[in-house]
């Protein structure tokens, strides 16, 4: 009776190692959750080609644009999406966090399956070419001397642009008009001049420097995409604020799926080719695997609800 067993245990087995290295098996989407040319549209459309690269099986990564209610929308999508493996997409904080505590949304972080962190990108204030404001101190204090009248163009109210400017205001007691924007737009209001400042990415801004002045970014260290930008520490004002954009899909996926796209990303990572393309599109690297991410999440996620419940964000 063992001996019986034996060839079909083998072939079961076979079979198994088969089904995982056929992954995969037909194109995977992956859902932007914001409009092109944004930060999350070009880290996805840069790094897509190397996923497909490393993934093998003549995989093939389409990238879909699912914009609306501040990423609410395209979320929505990849929460409600089959969970084969086939349909991933990107999640940003601040927004997945906030926008389930702000009551805009039928799911939280935890609902996805978190596959990695690609990106983590500071805060940076931008103003248009040869602006009157050279530094965050001078902008800083004609917004407390004239409230309310410098205009600030963030992305969406509860994302990190806008929880950026907040925390400025909250510092200084400046007080400024915050204009939302989707997607590239409140770049491109800035260095139109149509807003006096600019609260957006270093990565949505550091390529377009010949339009923008960047007056400051928001972490611990200057960052080697720009290492003239100073700080806003170094100006005075320790404010650290970035948004992390990374990959995730729906609640169950295959775990061969997971280890799959981890493994290819982190093949990505160790590309020549992926890092310089990454550098000449502003794309800020820091990758966590999907058990990091999530841990960074939650202690997030505890901190953003605290400051809810003490200081709503929005009014």
């Amino acid at each position: 009776m063992k001996k019986a067993l034996l060839p079909l245990i083998f072939a079961g087995l076979c079979l198994s190692t088969a089904a995982q290295a056929a992954y995969p098996e037909k194109k995977i989407t992956v859902i932007v959750p914001y409009g092109a040319g944004g930060g999350s549209d070009i880290m996805v459309r840069t790094v897509a080609p190397f996923i497909e690269k490393y993934l093998g099986n003549d995989a093939s990564v389409v990238v879909e644009n699912r914009t609306g209610a501040s990423g609410v929308v395209g979320w929505t999508a990849l929460h409600d999406a089959e969970p084969d493996g086939y349909t991933i997409g990107i999640i940003t904080t601040p927004s997945i966090v906030t926008k389930p505590i702000e009551g805009k949304a039928k799911f939280t972080w935890q609902d996805f399956t978190i596959i990695a962190n690609m990106v983590t990108d500071p805060a940076a204030l931008n103003v248009k070419k040869n602006s009157e404001f050279t530094n965050v101190k001078d902008m800083v204090e004609y917004a407390k001397a004239n409230p309310k009248i410098v205009t600030m163009a963030t992305g969406n109210f509860g994302g990190d642009d806008h929880l950026a400017g907040l925390q400025l205001e909250k510092m200084t007691g400046a007080e400024f008009t915050f204009v939302p924007f989707p997607g590239a737009a409140a770049r491109n209001a800035t260095m139109g001049g149509h807003v006096a400042v600019g609260s957006f990415n270093l990565g949505e801004a550091v390529n377009y420097q010949d339009s923008v002045d960047i007056l400051g970014i928001m972490a611990e260290e200057r960052s080697e995409l720009a290492p003239d930008v100073p700080t806003l520490k170094e100006q005075g004002y320790d404010i650290i604020a970035s948004s992390q954009r990374g990959f995730a899909g729906p609640k169950g996926m295959p775990e061969e799926a997971v280890k799959a796209l981890q493994g290819a990303l982190l093949k990505a990572l160790e590309d020549p080719e992926f890092q310089e393309n990454a550098k000449k599109q502003g794309v800020v690297l820091n990758f966590q695997n999907g058990d990091e991410f999530a841990k960074g999440l939650d202690a997030f996620d505890k901190n953003m609800r605290a400051i809810w419940e003490k200081s709503p964000w929005l009014k």
